[in-house]
């Protein structure tokens, strides 16, 4: 027996016939179906949510709309507040200061982090670029991933040891007072504005 238009899909991204509430707060209608969550959400939890409580998916389309806004604008943020700090502090090492950034934003395409674990990051690699051994907490996941990156780097007699740190101590103690409890991911967004997505086919090329 045919069960005619009475029937609905809610699963993947077929929306319901009869609209749902949003699976957050239960009073809009739910618009999209968040892949991560499994419900549909509307679109005012979407934007309040995304990169809060909800990890969004790299390839969500709704994320990837909103970013491209949000990075284009912190992206010009961001230029403007570095040409200030260096004006304000020529005697920092740049050049790593640049290159730092630039395998930040490498493993940021591929890694969603806020701001704080940015900042945590930074302070695993000053740590593994320590001359001296110490016994402290395992470094976070993006911290081993940056720590991996220069200490190969480092290795190889590619970059300085003690300026890498002082581009990290440098980088962390500023990122400290550019965050804003508004937008956990302003720096995370703006870096990635600065610094778009390579080609699948170039490599990462580091040049202090």
């Amino acid at each position: 027996m045919d069960a005619g238009p009475h029937v609905q899909r809610s699963s993947g991204n077929v929306r319901p016939l009869k609209a749902e509430r949003c699976g957050l707060c239960g009073q809009r209608a739910g618009e999209r179906r968040c892949p991560i969550l499994e419900r549909w959400i509307c679109s005012v939890c979407c934007g309040k949510e995304r990169g809060r409580t909800v990890r969004c998916l790299p390839s969500c389309s709704y994320l990837v709309e909103a970013e491209a806004r949000w990075r284009e604008r912190r992206g010009r943020e961001l230029a403007e507040a570095w040409a200030a700090w260096q004006r304000a502090n020529p005697e920092l090492p740049w050049p790593y200061l640049r290159a730092l950034a630039k395998v930040l934003a490498a493993i940021l395409h591929e890694t969603f982090a806020t701001d704080a674990e940015v900042e945590r990051a930074l302070a695993d690699l000053d740590e593994a670029l320590s001359p001296i051994v110490l016994v402290s907490a395992a470094p976070s996941p993006l911290g081993k991933t940056l720590s991996q990156v220069f200490l190969e780097l480092v290795q190889e007699g590619k970059v300085g040891r003690d300026e890498v740190r002082e581009a990290a101590r440098a980088l962390k103690t500023w990122l400290s007072s550019w965050r804003i409890p508004e937008d956990e991911r302003r720096f995370v967004r703006a870096l990635l504005g600065l610094f778009p997505e390579p080609p699948e086919d170039s490599g990462l090329i580091i040049r202090p």
